[in-house]
């Protein structure tokens, strides 16, 4: 167990070379929302979590995935009745198709990296060779747009989905750094963009028609009904 990270293994389930699903609290919650959602409606096992001192239970920015080197957060527990809760990234599974679904946690600004590289590690662990990452994207243009790891990627949902790259910028927090740094690994990614209207007073207040949208397309990559 590492001094910094670690992760609490629950189960060890054969998986034949999983698809990992990715989303965290971005915009507008919408990564956080749809895995919350895959994991209900796929009735997905948990199969591991992931804790780190880098983990605040409140975040000193707003949003939360805006790191500082100066804000790092305060640590803690949430408490209900009698159960305690560290603040942790959860992997769940499911079969048929075989997925890996991580619902993420923002690392302060110190530790990051390498919260990312241990969820990729654990994706390794598990033969994944393709990731697809959900997020929210606040820009004009279509419904929904993505980006991916290499040009065959982004012809491929062209021509099959009719999805279109428009996303251009910045891609922060959790879910960004996993995707960029799954690139340096030769997993194969796509994020999957829902466009949604920026909340000036609340950054990752939730917006669930983007949410809805991204499963429409998702039902047509996994080729399974969301």
């Amino acid at each position: 167990m590492s001094k910094n990270i670690w992760v609490n293994n629950i189960g060890k389930p054969k998986l034949n070379e999983p698809i990992a699903l990715v989303g965290s609290p971005g915009l507008r919650s919408i990564g956080k929302l749809t895995i919350d959602y895959l994991v209900k409606k796929l009735q997905a096992k948990l199969i591991a979590e992931l804790y780190s001192t880098h983990f605040p239970l409140i975040f000193h920015t707003k949003p939360s995935y805006a790191s500082h080197p100066r804000l790092l957060g305060d640590a803690g527990v949430r408490i209900r009745e009698s159960e305690i809760a560290f603040p942790r990234i959860q992997f769940h599974f499911s079969i048929f198709p075989d997925l890996l679904l991580a619902n993420g946690y923002h690392a302060n600004y110190n530790g990051q990296y390498a919260v990312a590289e241990k969820v990729l590690d654990f994706f390794e662990e598990y033969n994944v060779k393709k990731m697809i990452v959900l997020a929210g994207h606040g820009g004009a243009g279509n419904e929904i747009c993505c980006a991916a790891t290499n040009l065959k990627l982004i012809q491929e949902m062209k021509e099959e989905y009719g999805l279109e790259v428009e996303y251009k910028g910045s891609f922060y927090g959790f879910s960004g750094l996993v995707f960029g740094l799954a690139k340096l690994r030769n997993i194969d990614s796509i994020c999957l963009f829902g466009r949604t209207e920026p909340n000036s007073e609340e950054a990752e207040y939730p917006d669930e028609n983007a949410v809805s949208v991204i499963l429409k397309y998702l039902s047509r990559i996994l080729k399974i009904n969301l």
